[in-house]
């Protein structure tokens, strides 16, 4: 080998693991949770958490008042929501299993936020002896077996912006008593972009699971609104470009719109923080302690 040669084989091979180098740099990204994020991912938990059991954000609450309008008409064609008009509602029923199946095209718009959802939702109807019935008769119903998907394309927020999908089970019983009770679970999995004064052009993916133990669904006072009094909990995983944080959420609702959560850190220092979220906004308020 000549000098000339040599010397490019040699320059070829720095250039070789210069290359390996800083693709390994790369590659070995920190996915250690740093101390000083700790508590901003916490708030970034209870904001979106927030948001998907909001009403007006379009979470889980839009289908607790559509499960309250099946309880009350017994179908979903005046679906509610302030502001909220179906584009399009197509529905079947399968007499064999008495299964419905409806699918919502749904824009809502509302001070704090605005929305677009298509919401798939299943159910079935059952007496007190177990049997589905087609129809929900009142005082005779006793059950009802219910399951939703929606893709929300978009949300725009006070202090979030996200893309992300949703699917619910829930199964409410005790009707006929006049205090339905709620058991089930809710998943979300997104992306958002925060836009609030912590957490403000933070972007990172997103997985959140809800269940429902026991809650009871409660009307508000002036009849337009569904809130949920009783517990339920919650796992989260929020994925950024550095790192994964983990959470878990035990969460306390008044029956009257408000809740709070406590949310621990079950990666990072363990610490525990309890905020107050707006059930019907879909709102982080404030950390309480």
């Amino acid at each position: 080998m000549d000098k000339f040669t040599k010397a490019l084989f040699t320059a070829f091979i720095a250039a070789a693991t210069l290359t390996i180098t800083s693709m390994l740099m790369v590659g070995c990204k920190s996915t250690t949770e740093p101390d000083e994020n700790q508590a901003y991912d916490s708030e970034a938990t209870a904001d979106i958490t927030a948001s998907s059991l909001g009403n007006e954000s379009g979470g889980a609450g839009v289908s607790f008042a559509d499960v309250s309008t099946l309880m009350d008409k017994g179908s979903l064609s005046g679906i509610i929501s302030k502001g909220g008009v179906p584009n399009s509602i197509d529905a079947t029923y399968d007499s064999t299993t008495g299964l419905h199946t409806i699918t919502v095209d749904r824009s809502i718009n509302s001070g704090a936020f605005s929305f677009d959802d298509t919401i798939v939702y299943k159910y079935t109807f059952f007496d007190a002896s177990g049997q589905f019935v087609k129809n929900f008769q009142k005082g005779t119903t006793d059950k009802i077996v219910i399951s939703v998907s929606k893709v929300r394309s978009l949300e725009k927020g006070e202090r979030l912006d996200a893309d992300d999908a949703a699917t619910g089970n829930w199964t409410i019983t005790a009707i006929t008593s006049g205090t339905p009770i709620l058991n089930g679970n809710y998943n979300r999995t997104g992306s958002v972009t925060f836009n609030s004064p912590n957490n403000k052009s933070r972007h990172f993916a997103y997985t959140l699971n809800l269940n429902f133990t026991n809650d009871t669904i409660v009307k508000s006072s002036d009849g337009k609104h569904t809130y949920l009094q009783g517990t339920a909990t919650s796992d989260f995983t929020g994925t950024t470009d550095k790192y994964e944080f983990k959470r878990h959420t035990d969460i306390t609702f008044d029956g009257q719109g408000m809740a709070d959560l406590v949310i621990t850190r079950t990666d990072g220092n363990g610490n525990s923080e309890t905020h107050e979220i707006d059930v019907k906004v879909g709102k982080w308020i404030r950390k309480i302690r």
